[in-house]
């Protein structure tokens, strides 16, 4: 059975950047000081933050978050309700929702392939 694409998981998943959320002090500070609106520290920061809690899911859940970002990117979907519900730690407002999902979607499928290359 597939499961259709949720907006509701990416508001969850992105908790991991939330100001709520308990990180060690030196990963808080990294992601304060990266700018969240450039390709290659957001990429840096999602390898550091992203990449753990993703490779612990189970391959079902992995494909369906990128196939919901997938989707709601080919929606044009601007992601704003996403953003608007989390009080994010990036010191930097999020000036493109497009750009940092479709950069976070990017990384997801490299962590992917690294899965699929380990299995």
């Amino acid at each position: 059975m597939k499961v259709k694409p949720s907006i509701s998981i990416l508001t969850g998943f992105l908790f991991l950047f939330d100001i709520d959320y308990p990180h060690e002090e030196s990963v808080e500070e990294l992601i304060c000081l990266a700018d969240v609106n450039d390709y290659s520290e957001l990429s840096k920061v999602f390898d550091i933050v992203v990449r753990p809690d993703f490779l612990n899911y189970s391959e079902d859940d992995r494909c369906w978050l990128i196939e919901t970002i997938s989707f709601f990117l080919n929606e044009n979907d601007s992601f704003k309700a996403i953003f608007e519900k989390r009080s994010f730690l990036f010191s930097d407002e999020i000036e493109d929702g497009r750009f940092f999902m479709s950069t976070l979607l990017g990384r997801l499928q490299a962590y992917q392939q690294e899965m699929i290359r380990v299995e």
